[in-house]
């Protein structure tokens, strides 16, 4: 009987965070850095991508999550660029809106600076939330 009782509890419970994130809000994500310039960018730069791939949706914000760029070298110790991780909100044809996780690159250059031009370096998938 204690094992049932445990399975039920266990299935209630993920039942609700199931549900919790049905109503999960994009002006809820927490941003762990703000730069307007860089959140414009990643919204172009990923606009460009989906087009490019040809997928339907269209972003238009972007938040931060990251709390600082992460560097991204070589075994050798070789400095290569940052990436920086955001979620980008969007909206399909058909009027749904949704989310997407998202990393941007810049890679570094020959006088130790990093490119001004962001760079996709993955999309993930879109996921269907309420619209704002």
């Amino acid at each position: 009987m204690k094992l049932l009782a445990g399975i039920v509890l266990v299935w209630l419970a993920s039942s609700y965070t199931a549900n919790a994130q049905n109503y999960a809000r994009y002006s809820d994500i927490k941003a762990g850095m703000k730069n307007l310039h860089l959140e414009h960018d990643a919204v172009r730069a990923a606009n460009k991508r989906a087009a490019a791939m040809r997928c339907r949706e269209s972003f238009s914000d972007a938040v931060i999550v990251s709390e600082a760029w992460e560097k991204e070298g070589r075994c050798d110790g070789q400095l290569m660029g940052r990436y920086i991780h955001m979620e980008l909100y969007g909206e399909t044809p058909d009027g749904r809106c949704g989310v997407a996780h998202c990393v941007f690159g810049q890679k570094v250059l020959a006088d130790d600076t990093y490119s001004p031009k962001l760079h996709v370096v993955e999309i993930g998938t879109f996921y269907h939330l309420e619209c704002e």
